[in-house]
This record gives C-alpha cells, structure tokens and sequence, in this order.
C-alpha cells in the first residue's frame, strides 16, 4: 500500500512537524478505504505495534479504533506525507486536548539553538539575591458529571461529548472498565463548573468532518468530584438485535434500525453486510417534511344564488399570490402545497368582499429520490438510553429491510407501540446488573455459519445485551389506476380489522406511481392476531368537501389471499 503517513511520538515532535500534524478523526478517515488489517500494520512503528492487542488486530474497524485511542492519549502523533492544505484549527484541537498540549508546547517553543564559538563562553557568576514572583493560580474546578454504561467491552469510535456553555469548551470523554464493579463501564467529565450541560452521543462520519451529534440530555447538574453511586442518574446500554432463525440466533446483514424515543425516531442506523451498525445523519438525509394544506373551494356556498362555474380566482397566502386556476362545472375546487392555516380567494371576473377560507392538513406527499445519505463509522452494538436523569426512559426498536418513507416514518411515529419492540425489559439491569428476559437478554454465543459470529462473539461476556427483533413481516400492495378527472389526492384506501381494532390508511398523496402508471398502495405492520381484513375506499364526491365519503370494497379478505 502506498505511504499515506507516518507515527512519531509526541517527545519528538518539532516545529517543522506542525504543518504535517492530523488529528486522530483524520488519520482514521485515511485509513478508511483499506481493506485488510496487514496493509494498515505495515505501517506502523513496531513500538505502536506492542501496545495494540492481537483481538484488535484482527479486523479493519477494530484496528482503527485501537489506533484512535492511542492518537487521542497523544503518546503517538501521527504525520501526513503532505503539507496540510490548511492549518489545524483551535476548534479541531479542541477535540483532542492531549493532542493540542504538544502543539501548543512547540508552537510556543522559541528558544533558539546557540552555536558555541572555539573560545569559553563568558559567564556572569555575581551571585544576586533571589526574587520571587507570585502568580495567583485558580482553583481548577472541582465537580463532574458521570455516564454508566452497562458491560465492559473494547472502545469505539463513539464517545460521549458534553456541549459549549458560557464559562466552558465542550468537553468529549469514553467510558471506561470500572475496576470494582465488572458488570459496568463509566465516562467521567471531570473539572466541570457548576453550570448545567447538554449531554450527546457524538458518532465520527466517515464521509464529512462533522461528527453526528444525538441528544441524550439537557440541564445536567454536576456533582461534587468525591460523589460515587450504586447507580449513576445516566445510563446508557449496548443492545445488538437479533432474530430467531429455526432453533439458534442469528443478526441481521442488512436493513436498518429505527430507534424511537419520546414518541419521535430519534435515531436511524445502516445494516452493514458484516452486522456493524452505522448511524445515518437524520438532519442532512432526512429532513423533517414541512406539513402542507390544502383548501376545498364552493362557489355555491360562497355565492348562494349565483354560477360561478368557469370563473378565475387566484389564492393569496399571507398577502403574497401563491395560485391561479378557475372553478370546474360544478363550482368547486381544490388547491394543495398550501402552509397558512387560511387564505384569500380574489375572483377575478366581479369584484366581491374579501373572502378568507379555512385550510386543512393535507397527507404526506411521496419523496421523489431519497438524499445522499452521510453515515458514521459503523459500530458493534447500538447505545440505548435506558436511564436519563434517574427516570427510566420509554425506547423501541424497529426494524425494516429498507429505509423507511417519510410517510412510513411518520406512520411509524403515530403507531409505534403496536409496531416496534418495546426495551422496557432493560430495567432488568438495576436489579440484577444483567439481561436475563425473554425480549432483552444476555448476547448469545452464534455458530460458526452465521455470517455476523465475528462482531457478535467478541462481545460474549461482556454484559452487552441482545434484543429479539422479529424480521418484519410482508407487505401488501394494492394497485391501483388513477382517474384524473375524479380522484383526489387525499382520497385513500383502508384495511380494516374491526375485532381487533385494527386499521390502517394510504393516501393517493403518499404512494407512487410505477412504470405502468399504477398507484403502489402499500400496507405493512399489521399484528399477528389480524388474520382477515376489510378493504375500503374513501373518496371526495365532491371538491368542496373536506370529509370524505368511506365504503367498503370486499369484506373479510384474507391477508394470506393478499399477499399473494
């Protein structure tokens, strides 16, 4: 492999080094294309090569990781073989305080080497009176904010990062094995103010130098340094989700994850195909929609008396004209992409009162292409809140085989209870410091012909938990040919399971449309109980209508019929 850097340790550090430096994100970032652990090996100095263990050595992640972690304690500084195209910033070494101590101390080095001359140096040997200067040193603060992690396991490439505040720089820590207690790890920030902090996770990317930031708290109180707890207030668990397959346990290799938390998705992880998660950037791949709205227009109702049929009208929005169209035969219509909860209607024929209508929500419109996706650095386990302040939090997963819709994450927001998998079982861990439940249970040991053995069985003993996800079930899709001249786009089709309170809606809006111009109406998620559904239709008889007219297609359809 061609040379893309070199190691040195920090003692030997110089001047003319400075403009070669990278910090650890960005040693690893070159390394990230590499495919074998030899190639990366055969470039490290043998004495960094002794303080990696032989488990890290046998993969690439697990190599770059142990690499990080000896490039963050700064024993190590590594050098790139070009000039760098812009200096390292304050913020970047910010990052890495071990790091920017050694730059600081050669940046402000300018003590000049002094070349003797063949004669002895003369020498001012007049004895003088000592004088002492005092320099008063503030106290160094003395209060921290603890992290528990369950398990003690290899570190990652996450951290824990605690946020900017008035008086102090963000501060990014790991956790680390607790000596006295097996069964846990903790991240410590220490030498905090007594201020309140927002605490995230902080994930790396591997394809942008912004890390992906996930919120886990705000308003943090520190304690006093001496504090120590049973039970910290904030505690963290590593779950890996598994699935049954035939009468052993098995991880997923592709798909993605969807934590939800507080009744929103808070987090989507990738699958990759060696079972390593790897967190997708929500705010750049996945904005949140903009709800939209929609205004019904009758003539009739707004002219009794009069045909208005045909006639021009524009529609102004906050005082700004948004659309331009006429009234169709029966004096109506029906104009969407609106956002203000009412509008104004200007007919253009006759002159008329000001007439402000009402908008209602409109359903989701399908996205065309999905975003470039930004991922993180994958990771072996996925990190849970379980406790948050001392209140034990509500988290599910969920699983699909491909990302999900905005209108399937919406869904999935809405019913998330009869969707996902519930963690409430990971309370498991304040009474018996393990998981020993049927949905959150201790990580099983995996075959050798399962292909994720690898990430999995490392984790083995480590108090790492597992999670049964089920693998989702399969999706019904009706097809359906729109007509234009009738069809709305909120009109919608509906299975319905009335002994089990069951029912689920697509919206026109929602779906797309595929190569033969028909609709995909997709259906997915219903319980296991639903064996027989209604199939019904709801439609706008008339444009000038919010609520729509519902009728029932077929009864007691078998979900096994539509699925085939």
């Amino acid at each position: 492999m061609h040379l893309v850097c070199k190691f040195i340790s920090s003692s030997s550090l110089s001047t003319n080094d400075l403009q070669y430096v990278l910090t650890p994100d960005e040693c690893v970032g070159l390394f990230s294309r590499v495919r074998t652990p030899k190639d990366i090996l055969a470039q490290l100095p043998s004495t960094l090569l002794q303080q990696i263990t032989a488990s890290a050595k046998k993969n690439v992640h697990s190599l770059l990781n142990a690499i990080r972690v000896e490039l963050v304690k700064a024993n190590w500084v590594c050098l790139s073989s070009n000039v760098r195209r812009r200096p390292l910033t304050s913020k970047q070494l910010a990052n890495f305080p071990r790091l920017k101590l050694h730059v600081d101390r050669v940046s402000n080095s300018t003590a000049e080497r002094v070349h003797k001359a063949n004669y002895q140096q003369v020498v001012d040997d007049v004895p003088l009176a000592r004088h002492y200067n005092f320099s008063p040193v503030e106290p160094s603060p003395e209060h921290k904010i603890v992290v528990e992690f369950a398990g003690q396991w290899s570190s990652n490439a996450g951290c824990l990062m605690l946020g900017t505040t008035d008086t102090q720089k963000e501060k990014v820590t790991v956790g680390k094995s607790d000596r006295e207690n097996k069964h846990r790890s903790l991240a410590t920030f220490k030498d905090l103010e007594l201020e309140r902090k927002t605490l995230y996770i902080k994930i790396p990317c591997s394809d942008q130098p912004q890390p992906i930031l996930l919120k886990l708290a705000e308003d943090l109180q520190p304690v006093d340094k001496e504090t120590q707890m049973e039970e910290w207030d904030n505690v963290l668990v590593p779950v890996v989700p598994l699935y049954k397959s035939g009468s052993s346990w098995d991880g997923y290799t592709s798909g993605r994850v969807y934590i939800i938390w507080n009744g929103e998705v808070w987090r989507e992880l990738q699958v990759t195909n060696d079972g390593y998660f790897a967190d997708v950037d929500m705010s750049n791949s996945r904005k949140k929609t903009t709800e939209t709205r929609h205004v019904n227009i009758d003539g009739s109702s707004l002219f009794p008396g009069e045909n208005v049929a045909f006639e021009r009208f524009t529609i102004l929005q906050d005082g700004v004209e948004v659309f331009s169209g006429e009234l169709d035969i029966n004096e109506q219509a029906r104009v969407f992409s609106l956002v203000a909860e009412e509008v104004e209607i200007k007919f253009v024929g006759f002159e008329h009162e000001q007439l402000m209508v009402p908008t209602h929500p409109s359903p989701m419109k399908a996205s065309s292409t999905l975003s470039d996706e930004v991922l993180g650095y994958p990771l072996p386990h996925i990190w849970i809140p379980y406790k948050i302040k001392g209140e034990c939090q509500g988290v599910y997963l969920y699983y699909a085989s491909q990302a999900l819709s905005d209108a399937a994450i919406s869904e999935l927001e809405s019913n998330y209870e009869s969707m996902a998998v519930s963690l409430a079982e990971t309370s498991d861990y304040s009474s018996n410091q393990e998981f020993t439940q049927q949905t959150v249970f201790a990580l099983p040991e995996l075959s050798e012909s399962q292909k994720v053995k690898a990430v999995v069985n490392v984790q083995n003993d480590c108090n790492v938990a597992a999670v049964n996800i089920p693998p989702p079930g399969s999706e019904i899709i009706l097809r359906y040919r729109v007509l234009s001249s009738t069809d709305q786009p909120d009109d919608y089709f509906m299975l319905q399971n009335d002994e089990h309170s069951w029912s689920q809606k697509a919206y026109f809006r929602c779906a797309k449309v595929d190569e033969d111009g028909y609709l995909n109406l997709r259906f997915s998620g219903w319980p296991e109980k639903v064996k027989e559904v209604d199939i019904l239709r709801g439609a706008h008889a008339s444009r000038g209508i919010e609520t729509p007219e519902t009728f029932k297609l077929r009864e007691k359809v078998k979900v096994t019929d539509l699925l085939g």
